[in-house]
């Protein structure tokens, strides 16, 4: 069984979780940008930026520092929308996803039943 990725452009071999192939820096299809991983520091954004980017994360975090001390405050808001707009992992839904859910559920509790009676 062949389990390598291979990147769509250039057909080079990949890693499981490229969204990005080194070689051609064409996008992989289906490439979920989402903050879990190894690295994961204070709420995973710079990593899923440096991954989404093919950047260190590393070098994501001192942009981000900067960008914070240039714009008076901006990045931190773009950040945390970054974070609320981006999954956990590359299966889970993002925070406003999940709030819109328990929302919905909730008002549609009330109109409709949620099981199905039989008579």
């Amino acid at each position: 069984m062949d389990s390598a990725k291979h990147c769509v452009a250039c057909a080079m071999d990949l890693r499981e979780g490229a969204t990005r192939c080194p070689h051609c820096q064409a996008i992989q299809p289906g490439a979920v940008m989402h903050r879990g991983g190894e690295g994961r520091t204070l709420l995973g954004v710079c990593l899923a930026l440096g991954r989404q980017l093919g950047l260190d994360v590393a070098l994501v975090r001192v942009l981000f520092v900067i960008a914070l001390a240039v714009s008076g405050g901006t990045a931190l808001g773009v950040y945390l929308l970054l974070w609320a707009f981006t999954p956990p992992s590359a299966v889970g839904k993002a925070p406003v996803q999940r709030v819109v859910d328990w929302l919905t559920g909730a008002v549609g509790s009330s109109s409709e039943p949620k099981v199905e009676r039989r008579v």
